[in-house]
């Protein structure tokens, strides 16, 4: 019998590698609702047509498994930012925080000729209910996001209540859609008009801060609701 390990992970482990690696690509092609458990086996050569099901369960679990493939090693770097940041004592620095956040993931993007889906199949896949990334307090994967997300949230005091919810998701949304559209960029051949990534990479974080940190304008109190005393 042949065992199964890191260095051997046999042919079980190796089918669910493959699956993993499929549906991340058709996600983030066709959108988690245009591609079927079915077709997932299939492109992943699996003769048998219910493989993804009997392996993942649900579409759901699979774009788990996917979100925990990639965001093991997104999450390990986050987290050693975070400790390199407490440690020099900026653990609270907002431009400390968002680079925290938007470096690791970006360490996921292709390169022209070595195409990357994960920052696309984020975009499609991460409003799924029901799955761990609507959810960051649940798994130790989505741990340094959560970090992030409630030292950025504590920063956020001269907010009105409403909004502070808003600008979290602003920035997470910001941030990944740039990425996802320089991701989509390289993919079909038009990186030669973009920015070089470190200026472009720096330059996110800057516009990042600012969203941030912005103001909130008269016009914008003016139109929240009014609090019952």
């Amino acid at each position: 019998m042949t065992v199964e390990t890191a260095a051997n992970p046999g042919r079980g482990a190796a089918a669910r590698l493959s699956m993993i690696e499929v549906a991340e690509r058709l996600f983030a092609e066709r959108g988690v609702n245009g591609v079927s458990l079915r077709e997932i086996g299939t492109q992943a050569g699996q003769r048998n047509t219910a493989a993804a099901r009997y392996h993942f369960g649900s579409k759901e679990a699979l774009v788990d498994a996917v979100f925990r493939f990639r965001m093991e090693p997104v999450n390990e770097r986050r987290l050693a930012m975070l400790a390199e940041l407490d440690r020099t004592g900026r653990g609270t620095e907002l431009r400390g925080l968002v680079e925290a956040f938007l470096m690791p993931l970006a360490e996921t993007l292709g390169e022209p000729g070595r195409p990357s889906w994960y920052l696309r199949f984020c975009i499609n896949a991460g409003l799924l209910e029901g799955i761990a990334a609507t959810d960051l307090a649940r798994e130790e994967w989505t741990a340094g996001v959560h970090t992030v997300r409630t030292r950025i949230d504590a920063q956020l005091g001269h907010l009105p209540p409403p909004l502070r919810a808003d600008r979290w998701g602003l920035l997470a949304g910001y941030l990944a859609h740039a990425l996802a559209n320089r991701e989509t960029f390289i993919q079909y051949g038009r990186a030669g008009g973009l920015t070089p990534r470190p200026a472009f990479l720096s330059h996110l974080v800057d516009t990042a801060v600012a969203l941030v940190a912005a103001p909130v304008s008269p016009e914008t109190a003016a139109r929240l609701p009014r609090r019952t005393p």
